[in-house]
């Protein structure tokens, strides 16, 4: 008898086992969260709007399941993803499972893709702009997760804003030495975010349609630093270092405009606004383009002429270009002509001088004291820089020299060659206007 009663415990045990096909069914877990937008950013973009996405992930949760927060202009509603799906419980949590959640914000993302890479989420496509980001324990209540991500932009991201009311995705990129193109590359397991490297301070920022305009942001490169050379230097100069940025804005066309700016400082958390796209403080950029950068030559009649100066060197066809090297013969048989030395002296002495680079190309930006105007001369091997003048004369000795305008990141000077007409240096040809 004892024996047959084992039996028939055994036997109730195994009925309440789980056939080999069944599942688990897990109570629905509803997420109750919010973002609280970083407001003291000073963004063009400042709070949240209808259509904007927060991708949450889990520490505990194996890439690419994740969560995404979607605004509808009032609340935000929460979905479960695995990969680019939408499925309920797809991150598998249960009641007092506990961790750490990451929350990202791209501005212009929202339809972003997670996928996995080994242990970590990617994003796809990438986007170049900033983005904002929070972290926040968690546990798993009641079959419920709440909480209030407080989000923050990382420290060294600037904006810049370009007014364009015919603005649309991608017809702009903007550059500028100072600011390197950023965006997240991915988020590990941790919750650690790997922004991209693939781009550096050559590269143009993309610019992204919003609220009338362009918005392009990057990360400030810290090894940027500018000279403002005052005065004509005739010795070792002594150079300060000034705020001075150059930006290069590209049309998808391929043409371009520039502007100069100086006395400015970007700053962790800059938003800029830039000349609107009808602005004349834009230079167009060119071959042929010329440029009034208010050097004044008064006459004996006492009028007052602006010269023109090409924007771009003989054979170059954009700014940072050093164009072709010429003998001093070849320099003077251009369509205009090199400037004479009181021309030289003139812009030395009656503008502001500044060394940077440009697009990663060193020289100096020449700009007006009296106007918006500016040119960039490129220095040879980001080195120095030597542009003929169209005087020539002879020595005491009977030799034969040139005059050459001179500079380097210490200074600049009006110098004479007597090296030969036939080296080879930089040509900016001028074009003055009759009064």
């Amino acid at each position: 008898m004892m024996i047959t009663a084992i039996a028939v415990l055994v036997s109730c045990g195994q009925e309440n086992l789980l056939q080999e096909n069944e599942t688990v069914q897990q109570t629905p877990i509803t997420f109750n969260l919010i973002a609280n937008h970083p407001g003291a950013t000073k963004a063009v973009k400042t709070g949240w709007e209808a259509g904007d996405a927060i991708f949450v992930f889990f520490d505990n949760v194996a890439a690419p399941k994740h969560l995404k927060m979607a605004y509808d202009g009032s609340a935000w509603a929460c979905a479960e993803y695995d990969g680019a799906t939408q499925i309920d419980g797809a991150l598998g949590l249960t009641n007092g499972k506990k961790g750490t959640m990451r929350a990202v914000y791209l501005p212009f993302g929202s339809d972003a893709t997670v996928s996995a890479s080994e242990n970590s989420f990617v994003f796809s496509p990438i986007y170049y702009a900033y983005y904002l980001t929070a972290t926040l324990d968690y546990t798993v209540t009641n079959g419920m997760v709440s909480g209030a991500f407080d989000m923050s932009i990382p420290e060294g991201y600037v904006q810049f804003f370009i007014e364009d009311a015919s603005a649309t995705d991608g017809a702009y990129t903007l550059g500028t030495d100072a600011v390197i193109p950023v965006g997240v590359a991915s988020i590990a397991a941790d919750g650690t975010i790997t922004e991209t490297s693939d781009k550096s301070y050559v590269d143009d920022m993309p610019g992204y349609a919003y609220s009338g305009g362009y918005l392009f942001s990057g990360k400030l490169n810290s090894d940027y630093h500018s000279y403002k050379m005052e005065g004509f230097q005739t010795s070792t100069a002594e150079t300060v270092e000034a705020n001075a940025y150059y930006f290069a804005k590209t049309k998808t066309d391929n043409s371009r405009s520039d502007y100069f700016v100086t006395g400015k400082t970007l700053s962790s958390h800059s938003a800029v606004k830039l000349p609107a796209n009808n602005s004349d403080l834009w230079q167009n950029v060119g071959s042929g383009v010329t440029v009034e950068i208010g050097v004044i030559e008064t006459h004996t009649y006492n009028t007052i002429v602006l010269n023109k100066w090409n924007t771009c060197n003989v054979g170059a066809s954009i700014p940072e270009e050093l164009g072709t090297l010429c003998t001093f013969s070849a320099a003077n048989n251009q369509d205009g002509t090199p400037p004479t030395n009181v021309q030289i002296q003139e812009i030395t002495n009656q503008c502001n001088w500044t060394w940077l680079t440009l697009h990663g190309h060193q020289g100096v930006v020449v700009s007006s004291t009296i106007n918006s105007g500016f040119i960039f001369l490129p220095a040879e091997y980001d080195k120095a820089g030597w542009y003929w003048s169209s005087s020539s004369g002879p020595s005491s000795t009977g030799e034969i020299f040139a005059n050459l305008l001179y500079f380097n990141n210490e200074g600049y000077r009006n110098s004479a060659s007597t090296s030969g007409l036939n080296t080879r240096h930089a040509v900016r040809v001028i074009m003055p206007q009759e009064p």
